[in-house]
C-alpha cells in the first residue's frame, strides 16, 4: 500500500527542509525547523495518529483534518477522466 503523507502547512520555497526517519515508520518532515508533515510509511500506522500527534505535541485537529477519504462519490463532484466537468 501507498504512504500516508499529510501536509500539515505551507513552507517557503527556500526554507531548509529536512526529515527524520524514527524506527516506527514514521518520516518527520521539518521546514526552518517546524513540523511541516507526516509521512506515514505503512497506512495502518494511522491507528497509531494519536500517540504520534502527543509524542511530537501537534495540533491534534490540525493532523486530523488532513485526513480524508473520497468523499466526491457521493457529492456527484467527480470531473470527466479528460478533465471535463459534468
Amino acid at each position: 500500500m501507498p504512504p500516508i503523507y499529510f501536509s500539515l502547512r505551507a513552507v517557503q520555497p527556500f526554507a531548509d527542509m529536512t526529515y527524520e526517519e524514527s524506527e516506527d515508520g514514521v518520516q518527520i518532515v521539518r521546514g526552518d525547523g517546524e513540523v511541516v508533515g507526516l509521512r506515514l510509511l505503512e497506512p495502518r500506522t494511522v491507528l497509531r495518529l494519536p500517540e504520534i500527534i502527543d509524542r511530537l505535541g501537534l495540533d491534534a485537529d490540525a493532523v486530523w483534518s488532513k485526513l480524508r477519504g473520497d468523499t466526491d462519490v457521493l457529492n456527484s463532484r467527480r470531473a470527466a477522466a479528460w478533465g471535463g466537468h459534468r
